[in-house]
């Protein structure tokens, strides 16, 4: 599971992770439930590495990259400025069909392309 894209920190999940997910579809709901159990079961510390300097975009931006990954007619599952499994799907779809690195997360980078 990488839930900031290619540049972020990955973490490997099990099938529980997916449960979670039944309950509230956010990656970082899940991994952060995840996380607190294991803590408190089994001693795990806290994260060894930091998450880094991420490209900032903002919930109305990926609404807009959204509704233009629709209009060129991919599935982002719905408009509604959520980045969940099937915008990540279309903005690496699209990424491939106009010749840019395939990050399958949005960017600032895609979301200036997109609004072209």
């Amino acid at each position: 599971m990488m839930p900031a894209g290619r540049s972020g920190p990955a973490f490997i999940v099990t099938s529980n992770f997916y449960v979670l997910k039944d309950y509230n579809e956010s990656d970082a709901y899940a991994l952060f439930v995840g996380h607190v159990g294991d803590r408190s079961k089994f001693g795990v510390r806290d994260f060894s590495g930091a998450w880094g300097d991420l490209d900032k975009i903002s919930r109305t931006d990926v609404l807009a990259m959204q509704r233009a990954l629709e209009a060129a007619g991919h599935d982002v599952g719905g408009a509604d400025g959520l980045i969940g499994n099937k915008t990540r799907r279309s903005i690496g779809l699209w990424q491939e069909q106009n010749g840019m690195p395939i990050t399958c997360y949005p960017n600032s980078a895609t979301a200036v392309a997109l609004a072209r």
